[in-house]
């Protein structure tokens, strides 16, 4: 059933993700149409990735493998630790999922995850990539960049290469009868998550970090605070270099 709604859904994001990369909603103007450099990383786990150089970081093109395994992670929803895959579905997330779309890390584990050398973005280095591509309003919160900004990074074919995959994610949600995480391949070509490693202490209760949110056919990316626990992509950067 998993494949079939992921085959479904495949071709439902390509037709609306292509419209929105000729879409203009302001006077932006693009900047960068291609990387300046590019190069392999490797991880602690042996996993490669390639990276390219936008302005003056380097950031990979595909999403964080290695990290503790998707199948064995648990969230604790009041009276009992649940895992967030269901035992159904494990073949395929070992299988096909993490091969395909990476893993998905708490706040925490992202930041360790970073090979040497290279970090979780912060919330500036997101921004910096935003504005590198033409966005106008990366400082605000909610989705910004309607000139199209998502839709590039998102778009295989765009000749930027950054390749954003949809990923899904798994999301904590907390009510007062019950604490629930959003299965992770629910929304799976639907949606992607990205962490950054900049917290927001304005939220006392709970420890909240920014992140970046793409969604198939919506030109802009989302601005937002999520909390710590939840399960998202992930994606390094390095201040750009020589090698």
């Amino acid at each position: 059933m998993v494949r079939l709604i992921m085959k479904k859904y495949i071709y439902a994001a390509l037709v609306m993700i292509a419209p929105v990369l000729f879409a203009s909603c302001d006077d932006d103007t693009v900047i960068v149409t291609s990387p300046s450099a590019t190069g392999v990383v490797t991880d602690d786990e042996g996993n490669e990735y390639g990276w390219i150089r936008i302005g003056n970081l380097d950031w990979t093109t595909s999403n964080a493998m290695n990290g503790a395994p998707l199948a064995d992670k648990k969230f604790y929803d009041g009276s009992y630790w649940l895992y967030v895959v269901d035992y159904d579905d494990v073949d395929y997330i070992e299988q096909e999922y993490v091969p395909m779309y990476g893993n998905l890390m708490t706040y925490e584990e992202a930041i360790e995850s970073a090979p040497d050398g290279w970090r979780l973005p912060t919330d500036e280095d997101w921004k910096n990539l935003e504005r590198a591509l033409g966005m106008s309003d990366a400082d605000n919160k909610g989705w910004r960049g309607g000139n199209g900004v998502g839709a590039r990074l998102m778009d295989f074919n765009s000749g930027l290469g950054f390749n954003v995959m949809l990923a899904g994610g798994a999301i904590y949600r907390k009510s007062d009868s019950m604490n629930t995480m959003e299965q992770v391949i629910s929304n799976t070509l639907e949606y992607a998550y990205f962490w950054t490693s900049t917290d927001e202490p304005a939220y006392e209760d709970v420890a909240m970090a920014y992140y970046r949110k793409f969604v198939a056919g919506q030109p802009g990316v989302e601005r937002q605070c999520g909390n710590e626990v939840n399960l998202m992509s992930v994606r390094w950067c390095r201040n750009a270099t020589n090698d």
